[in-house]
């Protein structure tokens, strides 16, 4: 019997050391709790929604599929890899897998590349703009989120440097863009299909952003007080911070210009004369229902943390020093937390920020109202302003919007 040899292999040991172990156990257990950050408790009507998930192949972006999949109300996925056709085959299983790992028969997982250039989003632009007639509505295919990855990571992993080293020998001649070039163009060639949506329809493009964005910020302060200075050369940190304070500048950009076309199409003022010169700027009025978000990712294992040490294999070193990478950073699962609260959280409007601020209506609550709104001495998400929902171009970090 199991506990029976348990019991003679802990026969010999003495009780202190058996305590000491246990009590060692509880605090590793409550040091990985309480560094996993917190879960997403928001849920959100999917079904017969689509999302678009725009980000290479990752642990972490296998574990967002994999979140969606198994929702209550499942969406449509359309994953698109920035990666040239044919797919890997590797790439192929591992989505398959997922897919028949769900047991909702509502849940669908599309996969289609989507390689970063010129050619690859225009073909895909144009595959989607013209859909087989009879198939959608008058607004065209439905895009309900839009989740921009890639960029946010210290390096490529090694899977996805082997499918951009095949990306890159194509031999076509036909320029490569970045992550920020890619995201970009796309976006601003799906514009023209996601302004035909009803404008009471909630659409989301959640970008996602590196943890060590504020690594790079000394560096970029030093550039901008003396340009000439080039200093050392960056590594894999401020690399990654330099590309999320892109992300973050681009997500502005795309705030602005969806804003301005809300105002322009839904303002009710007045159209002015173009005859009488304005002073002034125009000024921004609506808010488009076409949500910009950045979400901060967490420290992930494979993502941030092995490029840091530069460790790829199982050699000793990592074998050492893993048990510590699990204890203190998130896995796949907890790291995409955020992101499902980005895409789930319900939509807050001034008036509403404004009553979650100065927490209206909670001075007229029972005391025995107030306790059921307790969970294990913590507030509900509902009180908290900055967990209790999301507005255009926030920004979203451990399932909390932060400034």
């Amino acid at each position: 019997m199991p506990v029976h040899l348990v019991s003679e292999s802990l026969g010999g040991i003495p009780n202190p050391t058996l305590v000491l172990a246990a009590l060692g156990g509880i605090t590793a257990y409550g040091l990985k709790i309480a560094t996993g950050g917190r879960k997403s408790i928001w849920e959100r009507e999917w079904a017969g929604k689509l999302i678009m998930v725009v980000a290479p192949p990752e642990p972490t972006t296998f574990a967002l599929l994999h979140a969606l999949l198994h929702l209550p109300s499942p969406p449509q996925i359309l994953y698109l890899p920035p990666l040239p056709s044919p797919l890997p085959a590797s790439l192929l299983t591992i989505l398959h897998t997922l897919k028949i790992a769900s047991t909702n028969p509502a849940a669908q997982l599309h996969c289609e590349p989507l390689p970063p250039t010129v050619s690859g989003v225009r073909d895909f632009v144009r595959k989607w703009s013209s859909p087989h007639k009879g198939t959608t509505g008058e607004e065209g295919r439905r895009v309900d989120a839009i989740v921009l990855g890639g960029g946010w990571e210290c390096s490529a992993t090694p899977f996805t440097d082997n499918e951009r080293a095949a990306l890159l020998q194509e031999g076509d001649g036909e320029k490569k863009w970045t992550v920020h070039q890619h995201h970009f163009h796309l976006v601003t060639s799906l514009l023209p299909s996601l302004l035909k949506a009803p404008a009471e329809r909630d659409v989301r493009i959640v970008s996602l952003v590196s943890p060590a964005y504020s690594a790079a910020i000394p560096r970029l302060e030093k550039q901008l007080a003396d340009p000439s200075s080039t200093g050392k050369e960056p590594g894999p940190l401020e690399r990654a911070g330099a590309d999320g304070l892109t992300t973050f500048f681009m997500n502005a950009h795309f705030r602005l210009i969806l804003d301005a076309l809300a105002s322009a199409s839904y303002s009710q003022r007045a159209a002015p004369d173009p005859s009488v010169p304005v002073p002034e700027m125009k000024k921004v009025e609506v808010t488009s229902n076409i949500k910009a978000l950045s979400v901060v990712m967490p420290w992930a294992r494979d993502e941030v943390v092995r490029p840091i040490l530069g460790i790829w294999g199982w050699g000793w070193l990592w074998l050492l020093i893993y048990p510590l990478v699990l204890l203190f950073t998130p896995g796949p699962g907890m790291a995409v937390q955020s992101v499902l609260h980005a895409l789930s959280a319900p939509v807050l409007y001034d008036e509403d920020r404004k009553t979650l601020s100065k927490g209206t209506g909670e001075n007229e609550k029972t005391e025995g109202e107030k306790s059921e709104k307790k969970e294990g001495g913590r507030r509900k998400a509902e009180d908290d302003p900055r967990r209790a929902g999301i507005r255009q171009g926030d920004t979203v970090r451990d399932c909390a919007v932060i400034e």
